[in-house]
């Protein structure tokens, strides 16, 4: 085979160009474009699914409002830090205006701040072996702001067990350990490589759930039966949560007291003695979350296009993927997406009637589960066809 040099219709950087978050105007103008591509290159058949699902979004528009994370002095009441609303923007490519500032999807909103002397613990990994250890030690993290790092479980299930453990609000960070092979060169990240830059916080959702919370088990179309927010059912997150870079770490983690950790709770923050925690550095002063995310109800849409087949054609193969990112999603999904795009091109002129191919959720394989289940023979996700910053040729 030849080298290819595939058009910039099928190039992630185009996919990736603007910030694309589901259930936006950007997340419909790229449903239509698939659509309208799929369609000039030979599918049997695209159309496109509606559905009604609660989505979570942060304030944008109140920087009084915003969410941020505050060390304020409780004798006078000013603000010692405060976490920058936005991260830094580190390659004009990334200035843009509809970039949504860092959050965690479906956190409850509101205003939490520790009164207590033993303020904030930093609970490592946020696991049930993390907080086993902390009980140990005899440290109660009820009533207080818990800090964690990501990785090894689920953001939502550490988000979950703090709520269970009886903490008020839980900080996420990406440690360097973990995210930047634990660089503290500035020369070492992005945009100069590929590791997680100081400023990077990690965005996502901390619901446990599958799907639209409000329609557990069937498709959220427009008139199905929707559950109320605050029913158990919803199982949305009762704690208030925000993610931050560890540049912002950095600053809270400093100002931490308590005993020094061991060395398996250690990451890579620079210019930090990691420490259980309790009061901070001045008695006076206190740690305090401002969180003003919002669910909102807004229409998403799922693109299918269909390749008869031959023989067999009702039996399905399907390849999927998602296009909605949190910010531009070169990679998640947007790799996946030029990926997808070029195997329908070619298979839609070339070889004639053989698959199905779609961009698919919870909500469209709810409404359409007894088929699929009865007919499909596999399913291809592609949300990640590459990574890393070599280029890549295939011959």
């Amino acid at each position: 085979m030849n080298v290819v040099n595939l058009p910039s219709a099928f190039l992630p950087v185009d996919l990736s160009e603007n910030p694309h978050l589901a259930g936006t105007p950007a997340d419909w103008e790229q449903a239509d474009q698939l659509r309208k591509f799929w369609a000039d290159n030979g599918l049997d058949e695209v159309f496109i699914s509606e559905y009604d699902v609660l989505l979570s979004y942060p304030n944008t528009t109140d920087e009084d409002n915003m969410n941020q994370i505050q060390i304020v002095d409780n004798s006078t009441g000013d603000i010692i830090y405060k976490s920058p609303l936005y991260e830094d923007i580190l390659d004009e490519s990334e200035n843009k205006s509809n970039v949504v500032p860092p959050f965690k999807a479906y956190s409850k909103p509101g205003t939490v701040e520790s009164i207590r002397m033993d303020q904030l613990i930093y609970v490592n990994y946020g696991r049930v072996e993390d907080y086993t250890h902390l009980d140990s030690l005899k440290i109660n993290v009820s009533g207080k702001i818990v800090i964690s790092r990501y990785g090894k479980i689920f953001r939502g299930d550490k988000a979950n067990l703090a709520y269970m453990h009886g903490a008020i609000g839980i900080i996420l960070y990406s440690d360097p350990a973990d995210y930047a092979m634990g660089q503290n060169d500035s020369s070492q990240v992005y945009p100069y490589d590929w590791w997680l830059p100081a400023s990077g916080a990690q965005r996502g959702t901390i619901f446990k759930g599958s799907g639209d919370p409000l329609t557990p088990g069937y498709p959220a179309t427009e008139t199905a039966y929707r559950l109320g927010e605050d029913e158990p059912e919803a199982g949305l997150p009762k704690i208030i949560t925000h993610p931050v870079g560890y540049g912002v770490a950095g600053k809270i983690l400093q100002q931490m007291t308590g005993d020094n950790v061991t060395s398996e709770w250690e990451g890579a923050v620079p210019n930090v003695t990691y420490r259980y925690g309790g009061q901070l550095s001045n008695s006076t002063w206190k740690v305090k979350m401002r969180i003003s995310t919002a669910n909102k109800r807004v229409k998403t849409y799922n693109v299918i296009g269909i390749i008869r087949g031959a023989i067999e054609p009702d039996r399905y193969v399907l390849l999927g993927n998602h296009r909605d990112a949190w910010v531009f999603g070169a990679i998640d999904p947007s790799s996946g997406t030029a990926v997808m795009k070029e195997v329908s091109r070619v298979m839609g002129q070339l070889l004639g009637s053989r698959r199905i191919f779609l961009v698919g959720s919870v909500e469209w394989v709810e409404q359409y589960v007894k088929n699929l289940a009865e007919r499909s023979l596999a399913y291809l996700n592609v949300d990640h066809a590459l990574q890393g910053m070599s280029p890549v040729a295939t011959q």
